[in-house]
This record gives structure tokens, sequence and C-alpha cells, in this order.
């Protein structure tokens, strides 16, 4: 004599209506928060009531979410600035073998050396690139073997459709060399495309125990 299955009996209590019509609510209204704010952030344009409404009721939602981005995103432009960028760090006089990176770095690391890279390339525009290459080259010293070096951000150019495939050469865009003298570490930009006049010396090194570092503004 076979005995009936059994069902499991649920040891929690069925939800109410009210809580199931609640719970309704809220997921519909979540829902059309979504839709409202990527209408309203549409580059093509929105009504003002839309736009009220997204950044009002829905915007804490827009940046978890990474709506706030809109729907421009471009991989490149085609901008020589969107090409892949590298530093090079050498002695001044050429002696011993280039420190490269991100060199044989992959993943995150090397993307974040080609994002300072192109920051570097693009110090022109950017006076707050000058403390970044006074670090990299003083912090180069001890790897490359001396203390008078030539910090170089390297640039690959991006190929023009339909053009023959080629081995590409990188350009220079920006060099600069980094030295000690007296304790002193100073600046002196070499050309490429930025163009600004000698900036020596930025930064002093502090005795022992010092607490902290002394700048010295720069002519």
């Amino acid at each position: 004599m076979s005995a009936s299955p059994r069902h499991p009996s649920s040891s929690g209590q069925p939800l109410s209506e009210r809580t199931l019509a609640l719970a309704s609510v809220a997921l519909a209204v979540y829902l059309v928060g979504l839709v409202l704010s990527i209408a309203g952030n549409s580059v093509s344009g929105s009504s003002p009531l839309i736009r009220t409404i997204t950044q009002r009721l829905f915007s804490p939602w827009m940046g978890p979410a990474w709506l706030d981005l809109g729907f421009d995103h471009p991989l490149t432009y085609g901008l020589p600035e969107d090409a892949d960028h590298a530093l090079e760090v050498r002695g001044f006089e050429a002696k011993g073998s280039p420190l490269r990176l991100p060199g044989d770095r992959t993943g995150e690391r090397s993307a974040r050396w080609r994002r300072l890279a192109r920051q570097i390339a693009l110090a022109d525009a950017d006076e707050a690139a000058i403390p970044l290459v006074v670090g990299i080259g003083a912090g180069a010293f001890k790897a490359v073997g001396t203390a008078d070096v030539s910090v170089r951000a390297l640039r690959w150019p991006l190929e023009e459709r339909g053009a023959a495939p080629q081995t590409p050469r990188p350009v220079k865009p920006y060099e600069a060399r980094v030295r000690r003298v007296d304790g002193e570490v100073q600046l002196i930009e070499l050309g490429g495309e930025a163009k600004r006049g000698e900036l020596a010396p930025v930064l002093r090194d502090q005795p022992a125990g010092s607490g902290s570092v002394e700048g010295k503004a720069a002519p």
C-alpha cells in the first residue's frame, strides 16, 4: 500500500492583497521613472515637463544606473588625442635601457598609465600635468640609474580609413627633462607640441625627518 505524496506546507503566511497592490504600484512607479530618466536625458531634446520630472523626482536613480550619460557613447572621435599613449623615461644622455610605461602591464594598470600619458601629452592646455611629469621623472631616477632623465609622452596616430596597413610609428607630443641639482628637482621642457618656457626648480628635497615638501614657485 503506497502512501500518497505529501505536499510541503508553506510556513509563511501569504501576502495580503493590500501588500501586493502596494508592491505593484511601487514597481510601476520605478519602471516609469526609468523610462522618464532615459527620455528626459536624450540629446534630441524633450519637453520641459519631462526634464523637470526627471531632475526633481528620478535623478537619484540616474547615477547608479549610469542613465545620466545620455546616448552619446562614441568609441572615438578620431582625434589625435584619442590614439593610444604611453610614457618613456630614459637617461638624458641616452644611457641604459629606457623605462616604458605601461610596458608589459595589462588590464586596469595599463589603462591608468595610458590615461596618465594622455594627460601629459595634452600638457599644453593643462598646467596640472607639470607635477605629474616631475613626479614620474623623480620616481624613475633609481630605476633608470641617473638623476637626469627625459620624460616623453608618445602617441601612436590612428590609421586612416582605407589606407594601406603599415607599422605605426609613434610621435612625441611632449618631452621634458627632469634632473636633480644641489638637492633640487628641476623640470625643463624640451618641446614637442607643448611649448612653454623653462620651469626650474619646482620641487626641493627635504632633510630626513621633515614632515612636508617645500615647493618653490617657478619664475
